[in-house]
């Protein structure tokens, strides 16, 4: 009896561990398929993209896997089994119920279970993960052939084991040779197209392959590209008290600032800006923009990269020399406007100024600086003053650095797109444009053609900008309600956001070159890089505050304004007494014409050539820029010598007079600098 119920303890066990051996088979069934079917889903994805490439390593990585599962349920159900049996056996003996001899047939009885369960369970399973395998293994070939471009072909396989020969005679055709089977490895079949190649009874010839997708178009041609073939000769006669010598500055204050491009601006991405050397990227000409753009020198240039311009203009100008001590002018390459920029928000004034200070001080250990104490220095800040004259007054906005109140900086000659009225050390150089050009022959071509888009110019006056909401002194909504009452005779483009058409140069030029007027009102400041596009597109610009021009780029643009501007004053547009259109009706058309010719004869004086070239026979802005440097740092060297300071002994709050008259008389303009002009009605 003690026998007995052994063995029958001993089946129930085993029974419940089939129970259990049958309950984790079906989990991992379950689980066997979840998988398929989540490959079955990728794979069909990737087939979807035409990943072609991906296929076969999905369907290696299944198989794989497949595999390892199997394997894992084998070898946990083995153990299992061999578990029950050990335990079985020690519970028999424990209890000492039976002999020897039937201790082993019961031993014998287990194990031979044991096998047939290992035989049961793992050959079929094998075979099923071959038989998966292969199927998806196929089925990837067959979509490889059907979806991908040929691959190219792969290296040859090993050769298959040697098949004995049958005796006898071969029924059928001979397979001709280079043809698939179904006896061929599977990465055959899967070059093969994933079928087999077979001749059938009726001899039909198998299809042809899948055709290949058409190869994609061909890239657009590049932006055509003139070469420089002008060479920098340094002429030593020519450039007697014009030598030039270039700071080596370290590179945290320019060049490192171009490699962190990306964190120059917080709402855009400049790195595209700093291509060739910052003129941005090239305006390809197509059939639409043809009758816009010429087929050479245009670049989508931001207008805050004139630092990088500038400097790598220098690098090529003819007046460079080694020796500090022969420099007629020291040139400082301080990227400041690109420098300020990157902190002008979130940050703290001490950051924004840190890099000044720190220039300044590197300045003073030089023995260039000890020379003149740096009054021979000159820099590039390419921003409006405005970003470099933080006033310590707590009233004023806390806004920029103070690089421009250092008493280092106000020793040297600073060149900013906007000077300050009422300070001595800055001074106004042009905006930089779209165009660059890299011969002369390219601006004579450029100014002929806006002589003869004069039949084109179909409105009479035009305005590109956006509206001052919180500024009291703007005139801005004045000026865009007249513009919308003159119906026909205005063209008016807004520029409200980012996305407008105001910042794709292409939509900007076509309107300045089918106007006559355009109106270049000030806007966050008193000046606008509009003014230099409508110049660029042979329009006649019409300002409204002296400060948008006629004070700042005494350099670049005639003392006489009335040659190649209109100038209207924004007191009578605010106060509605004057009609825009009225006024500009009433030029006779002889007027008009000489005053386009004048501005078409401005324009090799506002634009900077290409960095890498130079033009021949005309100034461009660059020029005119370094020759007024050098005209300046003369003036102070002479009074120096003499123990005068003529150039700085008057009072800096009648600057813009002292520079564009050349006397400290009363004006006409004295309301616009004086500090209340805002305020009259």
């Amino acid at each position: 009896m003690t026998y007995q119920r052994v063995v029958l303890h001993n089946r129930a066990r085993a029974n419940r561990g089939g129970l259990m051996q049958r309950s984790i088979m079906a989990v991992c069934r379950t689980q066997f398929w979840f998988v398929i079917f989540v490959v079955f889903a990728m794979w069909s994805l990737l087939i979807y993209l035409n990943y072609s490439s991906l296929i076969s390593s999905v369907a290696l990585l299944a198989k794989q896997y497949v595999y390892s599962v199997n394997q894992q349920e084998a070898i946990l159900i083995k153990t299992t089994l061999v578990s029950n049996r050990n335990h079985s056996i020690a519970k028999e003996t424990s209890h000492g119920g039976g002999g020897d001899h039937d201790h082993d047939d019961d031993d014998a009885k287990i194990v031979g279970v044991v096998e047939r369960e290992e035989e049961f369970l793992v050959k079929p399973s094998n075979g099923k993960v071959s038989e998966i395998a292969n199927e998806v293994e196929t089925e990837t070939s067959k979509n490889v052939g059907e979806i991908a471009p040929p691959p190219p072909p792969p290296p040859p396989p090993p050769p298959p084991p040697p098949v004995p020969k049958r005796k006898g005679k071969r029924k059928g055709k001979r397979r001709s040779r280079g043809q698939g089977g179904k006896n061929l490895p599977i990465h055959q079949q899967a070059r093969n197209g994933g079928e087999t190649d077979q001749v059938n009874s009726n001899n039909e010839t198998p299809p042809p392959p899948p055709s290949s997708p058409p190869p994609p178009p061909p890239p657009p041609p590049p932006p055509p590209v003139r070469e420089c073939k002008v060479q920098v000769i340094r002429n030593r006669e020519s450039c007697v008290g014009r030598y030039i010598y270039v700071h080596s500055l370290p590179r945290r204050y320019n060049a490192d600032l171009i490699r962190d491009c990306k964190s120059l601006d917080l709402w855009m991405d400049m790195c595209q800006y700093t291509k060739n050397s910052g003129l941005g990227p090239p305006i390809i000409p197509d059939s639409d923009h043809h009758d816009v753009f010429s087929d050479f020198g245009w670049y989508v240039t931001n207008q805050f990269l004139l630092e990088v311009i500038f400097h790598n203009r220098m690098k090529q100008d003819r007046s460079l020399t080694n020796d500090s001590s022969q420099a007629a002018a020291i040139f400082v390459p301080f990227y400041a406007g690109l420098d300020v920029a990157r902190r002008l928000w979130n940050t703290d004034a001490r950051v924004r100024d840190s890099s000044s200070i720190e220039l300044v001080k590197w300045l003073r250990r030089r023995p260039e600086w000890k020379r003149y104490w740096g009054r021979d220095h000159f820099f590039i800040g390419g921003r409006i003053t405005w970003d470099f004259r933080r006033s310590e007054n707590r009233k004023d906005p806390d806004w920029g650095n103070r690089l421009l109140y250092l008493p280092e900086a106000k020793n040297m000659t600073a060149l900013v797109i906007e000077s300050s009225p009422w300070n001595n050390n800055d001074f106004g150089i042009p905006y930089p444009t779209y165009f660059h050009p890299s011969t002369d022959e390219e601006v004579f071509q450029w100014q002929n053609r806006m002589r003869k888009q004069q039949h084109k110019r179909r409105y009479l006056f035009s305005f590109a900008g956006a509206p001052r909401p919180d500024r009291p002194d703007s005139i801005r909504n004045q000026i865009i309600n007249q513009c919308e009452d003159a119906g026909g005779k205005c063209k008016l483009l807004h520029c409200s956001n980012w996305g407008n058409k105001c910042h794709k140069p292409v939509e900007l030029m076509k309107v300045f070159q089918s106007s006559v007027f355009c109106l270049q009102p000030p806007g966050d400041s008193y000046t606008r890089r509009s003014t230099f596009d409508s110049i660029l597109a042979g329009c006649i610009p019409v300002f409204f505050h002296p400060g948008s021009a006629y004070i700042q780029y005494l350099w670049h643009l005639p003392k006489e304004f009335t040659k190649y501007s209109v100038f209207i004053s924004m007191y009578d547009v605010r106060k509605g007494k004057v009609s825009i259109e009225r006024v500009l009706s009433r030029i006779s058309a002889r007027r008009v014409e000489a005053m386009r010719d004048e501005v078409i004869s401005l324009i090799p004086k506002i634009v900077y050539a290409n960095p890498r070239c130079r033009l021949e026979t005309t100034e461009d802005a660059f020029d005119l820029s370094v020759k007024g440097v050098l005209e300046r740092v003369e003036r102070i060297k002479e009074d120096m010598s003499k123990g005068r300071n003529h150039s700085f002994a008057y009072d800096e709050r009648t600057a813009w007079k002292y520079r564009w008259l050349g006397k400290l008389e009363e004006h006409e303009w004295d309301p616009y600098f004086s500090g209340t002009f805002e305020y009259q009605n």
